[in-house]
């Protein structure tokens, strides 16, 4: 057996400094009193030197830089990080469920959401002891908010992730965002700009691998490096398939690869592309692999034990088996409020209507039974 108290000391702190919550912290350090001792020198309030200083930091009014006009933000939007976990009790840990939080920009207190948007969960119970669950991180996402009291986004960044941008000889965190009208915007905490020789209509934002991917309304993939600088990576999807209808493409990480995910309307795209704002009900999903050597998209008809997560805020993958009721080969997602599954084997799309549903619900894994 491996005595972990005779790990080197150097190392530690290194664990340590990475873990992502402030359970896992408390934890770690009563294993024993090197690991205990390790931890000292942690801030306590914020214990995670690795995550972004740019997190929950109100942006002051700033001028905004659009279409060669000066606009003001909002007053009190902020940068929001909100992260998902699998929760499982330390009993019986092949099962969990999915929860979402962030911190309340107010109170600074820990709070849940909604897993599939970034609305405050209603919940019952008053205190929960996470020292009886085991608690581990899927996914991270950002959003940035037009102020801390709602949760709405602000229309120049309805999909957003952090990244790292160039300055100098420096590297600095900024936030790269797609707009409701599809243009790529910037922010770096003081000025936001629209980066306007990127041109319109992208669909989705992604950092995969280390590297910034944007999709458009033909499915071609392009990369944004720190300078900030686009360029084409691979080819697109059949236009006949997407009918250029930048507003249903997204892009989820699964098993390490890139997949992009087309949602078909009931409606035909092309009726209503004058109004950007109609929105018609989900008919199904078409999901799509990316193929490096071929440099194309390859349509995928299963995801065999994989369930796609499509939230508001970013899309991720989960293995269903190990999450209560989750269905595989299925895509999860929200519409008029409403959690929604789609399996691509039947084609058959079901809603849930209310918390009363069975156990064996399908949706079972955003429902804690503790809370």
């Amino acid at each position: 057996m491996v005595d972990w108290s005779n790990l080197p000391e150097e190392l530690l702190p290194l664990i340590a400094a990475r873990l992502f919550s402030v359970v896992e912290l408390k934890r770690f350090s009563s294993i024993c009193k090197s690991w205990q001792y390790s931890v000292l020198g942690v801030n306590k309030t914020y214990p995670f030197p690795s995550r972004p200083i740019i997190h929950f930091n109100p942006i002051a009014p700033s001028e905004t830089i659009l279409h060669n006009h000066v606009y003001r933000c909002d007053p009190g939007a902020f940068l929001s990080r909100a992260a998902f976990f699998r929760v499982t009790l330390s009993s019986s840990p092949t099962k969990g469920w999915m929860i979402k939080s962030d911190v309340d920009i107010n109170s600074g207190r820990f709070r849940l959401l909604n897993p599939l948007s970034r609305f405050p969960l209603r919940h019952s119970s008053e205190g929960l002891d996470l020292l009886e669950f085991t608690v581990s991180e899927i996914r991270e996402a950002y959003a940035v908010l037009q102020d801390a009291k709602g949760r709405i986004t602000t229309p120049g960044f309805q999909k957003s992730v952090l990244v790292k941008v160039k300055e100098g000889e420096d590297h600095h965190h900024g936030v790269l965002g797609i707009g409701r009208e599809g243009h790529i915007n910037y922010w770096d905490g003081n000025v936001l700009k629209e980066l306007k020789e990127m041109g319109d209509h992208f669909s989705d934002i992604i950092v995969h691998k280390g590297v910034t991917y944007v999709l458009d309304s033909k499915g071609i993939v392009w990369c944004i490096n720190s300078d900030l600088e686009i360029s084409r990576y691979v080819t697109s999807l059949n236009e006949n398939i997407t009918n250029g209808c930048w507003i249903h493409l997204r892009f989820v990480e699964c098993c390490g690869e890139l997949y992009a995910v087309e949602r078909i309307p009931k409606e035909n795209p092309r009726k209503r592309k004058s109004n950007l704002f109609h929105y018609s009900k989900t008919a199904g999903f078409k999901v799509y692999k990316m193929d490096e050597e071929l440099g194309k998209w390859i349509e995928v008809k299963t995801l065999g034990d994989n369930a796609f997560v499509m939230a508001t805020d970013t899309c991720f993958s989960v293995l269903a088996h190990e999450f209560y009721g989750c269905l595989p080969n299925s895509i999860y997602f929200i519409e008029e409020l409403w959690p929604k599954v789609f399996q691509l084997d039947n084609g058959n799309g079901s809603s849930i209507t209310s918390k009363s549903e069975s156990s064996e619900s399908s949706f079972q894994m955003f429902f804690p039974s503790f809370l």
